[in-house]
C-alpha cells in the first residue's frame, strides 16, 4: 500500500474552548451488513491498520481501542496476479474484536502500486469479474462492513480500466449494504489525468483524500509531509469533483525525517518515516533549532552530528488540530489517519473531543 509510503456551525467559541482543554492535557452488540443499513456518524473517524502478515492480526499492539474510533481499515487484500486472483490476510477474530467494540471494518484492497499488474488484472472482463466476485465473497465471509480501495501509480490506460472496475464493483457491493471508499492522493491534478474523479466519486460512498506525502523520498527538495495550506488546497481541488459530504480527509500520524549527509564530500539526501511520538522524541532535547514554522504550522527542528544534519517538520497536537479544523470548515464527512500505532497515545482523546 503506502508506506504512505489527502461554514462553521454556530456556537463554535464554546466548542473550541472544550477542544483546547483536551489539547492541553495531551502531553501531561455489532450489526451485520445484512441486518441493518449503515448510518454514518456526524463525523466519521477512521484509521488504517498496517497488516503485513497473518500474525499481525493477533498482535496485542493491534488490539487497542481508540477513543471515538468509528472505522478501522486493515490492509488485508491485494491483487495477486494478472488473472484476477486476490490475496488475503483477513482474520475472523479481528473482525469480531472490532465489532464487539463498536468499530466498523473496511478492509483495504490494493494493487501493490504496480501499474502492469493492475492493467493485466483489469483489462479483461473475466479478470474484473473474478476480482469483484472474490472481494464480495470475502466481505460476506468475514462479515465486513466496507471495502477501501487503494490503487496507486496507474497509467491513464490503467486508469480507464479502473473506472470500469469501480462502476462494476459498486454495483455488486451496494445491494449487499457494503460501503465502498476509494483513496486518492493529494494533489489531485495528477490523478485527473489518470481517471475521472467525478465518475469514481459517483460510484462509491466515500472518497478518501490522502493529504500527506507532500514531500516524499524521491522529492527534489526536502520539506514537510503535510503543511496546512497544501492540505486545504487539496480539499478545495477535490471539492470541484466530489460532494463535501463524501470526502474523508486523510491525515498523517507520521513525519519524514530528512538526513543531509556530507561525509563523502558530496551532499547525499535520504529520508525515513517516523511516527509522531518517535520523531518528536528524536529531536526533543537534541535539536539545535526548534521553532513553530508559521508557513506550515508545524514544528521545524534540526540537529547535527558531525557532517550529518537531521531535519524534520513535526506533527504535533497543534498541527493536527488545524487539520481537524479543515474537516469542520469544509463540512467534510470525516477523517482517516495513516496509520494506527504511529500517533501519540492520547491523540485520540483530542480527536474524539473535537468531533463530539
Amino acid at each position: 500500500m503506502k508506506e504512505k509510503i489527502s461554514a462553521r456551525a454556530a456556537g463554535v467559541s464554546s466548542f473550541r474552548v472544550k477542544v483546547l482543554l483536551v489539547v492541553l492535557s495531551l502531553f501531561a452488540a455489532p450489526l451485520s451488513f445484512s441486518e441493518s443499513a449503515y448510518v454514518p456518524p456526524d463525523k466519521l473517524i477512521m484509521v488504517w491498520d498496517y497488516i503485513q502478515k497473518k500474525e499481525d492480526n493477533v498482535n496485542p499492539g493491534k488490539r487497542i481501542i481508540h477513543t471515538g474510533l468509528d472505522v478501522i481499515s486493515p490492509t488485508w487484500f491485494s491483487i495477486k496476479n494478472g488473472n484476477g486472483d486476490v490475496s488475503s490476510l483477513a482474520d475472523t477474530n479481528y473482525v469480531k474484536w472490532a465489532h464487539d467494540n463498536g468499530i466498523k471494518v473496511w478492509a483495504l484492497f490494493e494493487n501493490a502500486s504496480d501499474n502492469q499488474l493492475t492493467f493485466n488484472a483489469l483489462s479483461g472482463k473475466t479478470g474484473r469479474e473474478r476480482i469483484i466476485t472474490k472481494i464480495a465473497g470475502l466481505a460476506r465471509e468475514y462479515n465486513l462492513d466496507g471495502i477501501n480501495i487503494d490503487f496507486e501509480f496507474m497509467s491513464p490506460v490503467s486508469g480507464k480500466l479502473f473506472e470500469q472496475f469501480i462502476v462494476e464493483l459498486y454495483g455488486k457491493l451496494k445491494p449487499l449494504g457494503i460501503t465502498l471508499s476509494v483513496d486518492i492522493p493529494v494533489p489531485i491534478s495528477g490523478i485527473r489525468r489518470i481517471f475521472d474523479i467525478a465518475l469514481v466519486a459517483g460510484n462509491s460512498d466515500y472518497i478518501v483524500t490522502m493529504a500527506y506525502d507532500q514531500h516524499y523520498s524521491e522529492s527534489k527538495v526536502i520539506g514537510p509531509t503535510a503543511s496546512i495550506d497544501w492540505v486545504k488546497q487539496g480539499i478545495e481541488d477535490a471539492l470541484r469533483y466530489v460532494p463535501h459530504d463524501k470526502i474523508i480527509l486523510g491525515i498523517p500520524f507520521y513525519t519524514r525525517v530528512w538526513l543531509e549527509d556530507r561525509e563523502s564530500g558530496k551532499l547525499q539526501i535520504t529520508s525515513e518515516l517516523k511516527g509522531m511520538k518517535e520523531a518528536y522524541e528524536m529531536f526533543n532535547g537534541t535539536a539545535s533549532i526548534w521553532w513553530r514554522d508559521d508557513e506550515t504550522k508545524q514544528i521545524y527542528a534540526e540537529f547535527e552530528r558531525g557532517l550529518k544534519c537531521y531535519k524534520a517538520w513535526l506533527e504535533d497536537d497543534h498541527s493536527l488540530s488545524l487539520k481537524l479544523d479543515v474537516v469542520n470548515d469544509y463540512e467534510l464527512a470525516g477523517m482517516s489517519a495513516w496509520r494506527s500505532g504511529w500517533e501519540w497515545p492520547k491523540v485520540w482523546d483530542m480527536i474524539n473531543a473535537y468531533f463530539q
